[in-house]
């Protein structure tokens, strides 16, 4: 028997269903596939939640659903994975995919001082935008491959129970 207060924040198909956003998605929500708890889809789950959250677009959550859907990996995990990029880590993230782009650009890191204004923005966009998305596709693949290896060694040596 599950205990209440986890009943409250179990994720169904009927909720993302009527949420705005995932209505785009149609009844490919509801397929069995999305929902079942195989090894290869919690793994695929926690690696696509992680990719997204490295991806510097809004919206991660509908970057994980499509690649839920895509690959049939769990759609519940992959939407909590996801939010490992949240208001608090969002910063540091970003900042660590920038240094980590200066570093494979063998590019000495700018300092940024921004002034909000159209020409600022496309001056700076050409000095900080290719560290920046290469750092984050790099340690986007690198954290969705660490964690599917640690979902699978959890999801092997954890008793399962019935």
């Amino acid at each position: 028997m599950i205990p209440p207060w986890r009943s409250r924040l179990r994720l169904t198909p009927e909720q993302l269903r009527q949420q705005k956003w995932f209505s785009l998605f149609g009844d490919r929500l509801l397929a069995p596939a999305l929902w079942q708890s195989s090894p290869r889809a919690l793994c695929g789950a926690c690696a696509a939640g992680l990719f997204a959250a490295w991806i510097p677009l809004p919206m991660h959550s509908l970057v994980a659903v499509g690649l839920a859907l895509l690959f049939g990996f769990n759609l519940p995990l992959a939407l909590l994975a996801v939010w490992f990029n949240n208001p608090l880590t969002l910063p540091l993230m970003y900042l660590w995919a920038y240094r980590t782009g200066c570093v494979l650009l063998h590019q000495t890191p700018l300092p940024f001082h921004p002034e909000w204004s159209l020409a600022w923005f496309e001056q700076e966009a050409q000095s900080l935008l290719p560290p920046f998305l290469l750092g984050s596709l790099l340690l986007g693949l690198l954290s969705a491959l660490l964690g599917a290896l640690i979902c699978a060694l959890i999801v092997r040596c954890w008793p399962r129970v019935r």
